[in-house]
């Protein structure tokens, strides 16, 4: 008995997807992906404005983890920002030879501070962090900062630890000598920015200069952040 073998058949179609069908499920891909971008962004835009609502700063949502800076206070001794835990802190970046908005700054902080209910000012610290190391010794930060309220701490630390702390903040500064002038005198340009941070740590708000001077408002946030908020 004879086997009739066959020969195989010519011009085949290869099984597996055509490149339409693959071009169909790409295009797929990428819509899904797309809605699932523009799901977690409308996401983030609710979870943002209903923090945003409930507070007079610009929240950060969430909360970042508030770096621990470690500098020296005014009387000479090692300063860590964790040091503050269990209260609020507001701090700004700045220097004592500013001739304007370190100044205002620290006399509008000094009001919201008064403003507080009475119960509620041992649980904030104000902070004022120096970002001129040359001048700004701690004994210059003892003289300065108190002046404003003897509650008050100022901070300074060595070129490099300063600049950690301001880039950790997105703070900026810049010292600026004239040309051909005495090395000694000089300015610093810089951020006019203050930061809020919580009771157990985060970075929660941040304040521009302008609106420092709205006590009320900045107490409400302040007692807000004191309750858990």
């Amino acid at each position: 008995m004879s086997e009739t073998i066959s020969e195989p058949e010519k011009n085949l179609v290869p099984m597996g997807p055509t490149r339409a069908v693959t071009r169909r499920m790409f295009v797929a891909a990428i819509a899904l992906g797309l809605a699932l971008l523009v799901s977690f962004l409308f996401t983030r835009y609710f979870a943002y404005r209903n923090v945003q609502q409930n507070f007079y700063g610009q929240a950060l949502v969430p909360a970042k983890q508030a770096f621990d800076f470690r500098l020296v206070d005014q009387d000479g001794k090692a300063f860590h920002l964790s040091q503050m835990r269990g209260k609020a802190v507001l701090f700004s970046f700045g220097f004592t030879h500013c001739p304007n908005v370190c100044p205002t700054t620290l006399s509008d902080l000094a009001k919201v501070y008064q403003a507080l209910p009475a119960k509620d000012r041992e649980k904030v610290q104000i902070l004022f962090v120096s970002i001129d190391p040359q001048r700004d010794k701690p004994e210059t930060m003892k003289n300065y900062v108190p002046y404003f309220n003897e509650s008050f701490i100022g901070l300074t630390g060595t070129e490099a630890e300063l600049a950690e702390a301001a880039k950790a903040y997105g703070a900026y500064y810049e010292i600026l000598h004239d040309q051909g002038a005495n090395p000694e005198v000089y300015t610093v340009n810089h951020s006019a920015l203050t930061y809020l941070i919580t009771p157990d740590g985060k970075w929660k708000l941040l304040y521009n200069f302008d609106q420092l001077s709205d006590s009320k408002k900045m107490v409400q946030d302040i007692e807000q952040v004191l309750g858990g908020a």
